[in-house]
């Protein structure tokens, strides 16, 4: 039975649950998705796993650095997310847009050339199980609307804020 390790922090947007292996990092939901946690390692996980609470590990500064404004601190947490190839590689592309920028559905699926994939890439970015980490609130519609967001629009809109790209 494979061991993973259940966390938390407290961030500006509320108590943020993580499921990690050392310092890879599986899966991230805001308070209110957590029941998505276990999900995220069910969907993909062919063997049986267990969660083990832990206080503290190598995600936990990285975290907070970013909500203190160090935003490439997120660029140093490993991820293991796991989904689907096409998912995986629409989840490696977002994690290419830089804090302070954003890209459209088009252009994330011209990335990874699959023209005219603007629909499929939208349904991994909705599948992303490490949102904020993999930059999905990065992602904005061609028109520059903000479109959705899994752990809300409200906090898309803070972090698209927090990162410069919205004014305060």
């Amino acid at each position: 039975m494979q061991t993973f390790l259940l966390s938390h922090v407290d961030s500006p947007l509320g108590k943020i649950h993580f499921i990690h292996q050392d310092d890879i990092l599986y899966a991230l939901e805001f308070d209110e998705f957590k029941d998505r946690l276990t999900q995220a390692l069910t969907r993909y996980s062919p063997t049986a796993f267990q969660l083990v609470q832990c206080e503290t590990s190598a995600i936990h500064p990285l975290l907070a650095a970013y909500f203190l404004g160090n935003l490439a601190a997120l660029d140093n947490i490993i991820v293991n997310p796991l989904g689907t190839p096409f998912q995986q590689q629409v989840w490696q592309a977002l994690r290419t847009i830089p804090a302070g920028k954003t890209a459209s559905y088009v252009q994330i699926a011209q990335q990874i050339a699959k023209t005219h994939g603007q629909r499929a890439v939208g349904m991994a970015n909705g599948k992303n199980p490490i949102p904020l980490v993999i930059p999905c609130h990065r992602v904005i519609n061609h028109n520059g609307q903000l479109g959705g967001y899994s752990g809300a629009l409200w906090r898309k809109e803070w972090l698209l804020k927090h990162e410069g790209y919205l004014a305060s």
